[in-house]
């Protein structure tokens, strides 16, 4: 089992279940594996290609579903989470 700490969240990457404390975080799947592929590369530049082939690897969908997954992880994970957006390339966590 591989944890991922990020202030007072826990991501198990073996589950993908991300946890809170103790509590289980409700949150979209896609969403889980998106912040997963930026853990990964936590303070690198991860290209929005680059996460739509790691969160979507057999589907065409739009870069806007990507848009609504960060910004989700922004609203759930606050300050804890400090995704930065590079304008036209993608996304990095900052910590």
């Amino acid at each position: 089992m591989t944890l991922h700490r990020l202030g007072p969240f826990t991501l198990d990457t073996r589950t993908l279940l991300l946890m809170r404390e103790e509590e289980i975080v409700k949150v979209p799947m896609k969403t889980v594996e998106v912040l997963h592929a930026l853990l990964l590369r936590r303070g690198e530049i991860v290209t929005k290609d680059e996460l739509m082939k790691a969160v979507w690897p057999d589907s065409i969908v739009e870069e806007g579903n990507l848009t609504v997954h960060v910004a989700l992880l922004r609203k759930v994970l606050g300050a804890d989470a400090p995704i930065e957006t590079i304008p036209k390339r993608g996304y990095r966590l900052l910590k």
